[in-house]
């Protein structure tokens, strides 16, 4: 099911274990509700507050290729059933990463992908300089 973010960005349904540090506060073991290419939404109890920047790793155990995605974030909004994360930058192999999950999650891949060519609301960093 596709929820449209009327802001900015199409979100999809995507369950995924994440991985997020704060600083050294760390969240294990948490999933992912939803994600777009603006960032997603973990359910979970949080002790953040909006604009807390953290590292996400993002991982299937399902299968051996380890960390899929790794990504700065920004805390946009938190409430009761988890916390809503905003894309601050990321490698070129995350990216690749997001834009295929998106592709192949999306109930409407071609409205997704006029929003690839728009300009991205975040840096994105050679792989040599992980944001993690």
């Amino acid at each position: 099911m596709k929820i449209k973010n009327a802001r900015q960005y199409t979100r999809v349904d995507f369950q995924r274990d994440v991985h997020l540090d704060f600083d050294g506060k760390k969240y294990i073991h948490h999933t992912v509700n939803n994600l777009s290419l603006g960032g997603m939404y973990v359910k979970g109890t949080f002790e953040q507050q909006e604009g807390d920047i953290c590292s996400v790793e993002l991982s299937n155990p399902d299968n051996g290729f380890g960390v899929e995605l790794c990504a700065r974030c920004a805390v946009v909004r938190v409430n009761g059933d988890g916390i809503a994360l905003e894309f601050t930058s990321m490698g070129h192999e995350s990216f690749l990463f997001l834009q295929t999950t998106l592709l192949y999650e999306a109930e409407d891949p071609m409205q997704l992908g006029t929003e690839f060519v728009q300009a991205i609301s975040f840096e994105l960093d050679s792989d040599e300089e992980s944001p993690i």
